[in-house]
């Protein structure tokens, strides 16, 4: 009897596979319909166990720290009002190290209103 080698890779889509098919012969409508999700999106969650140099290739930390991030802008600023400008401060504040232009943004985004007016000092009596 001869013992075959099988890659990580291998064994984890074999796993999948098992997985796949124990969920469709179980007669469960919704578990054949995740399995069905499952084998729909079999290479991107074989994709999901790849480790290089001790980290997996595909994690979703980055992109969950820019929305925390986000978070946090919105909640210290108690609600944005304006979309755009809104926009623009997010993607400057996480490209901080991109180089602009002057000529990039020809159209205003500031709300249109009239000007603040001077502000009269009261007495301190």
């Amino acid at each position: 009897m001869k013992l075959q080698k099988h890659s990580k890779a291998e064994l984890k889509k074999k796993e999948l596979n098992s997985l796949i098919r124990r969920m469709m012969i179980s007669n469960i409508p919704e578990m054949i319909d995740c399995a069905k999700t499952l084998k729909n999106w079999e290479e991107e969650i074989l994709n999901s166990f790849i480790w290089f140099e001790g980290r997996r290739l595909l994690s979703n930390g980055p992109i969950e720290g820019k929305t925390n991030y986000i978070k946090k802008i919105i909640s210290n600023a108690n609600g944005l009002q304006n979309f755009e400008r809104s926009r623009n401060r997010f993607i400057y504040s996480q490209n901080l190290y991109e180089k602009y232009t002057v000529s990039e943004h020809q159209k205003k985004i500031k709300k249109p209103g009239k000007q603040r007016g001077k502000y009269k000092k009261k007495d301190d009596k």
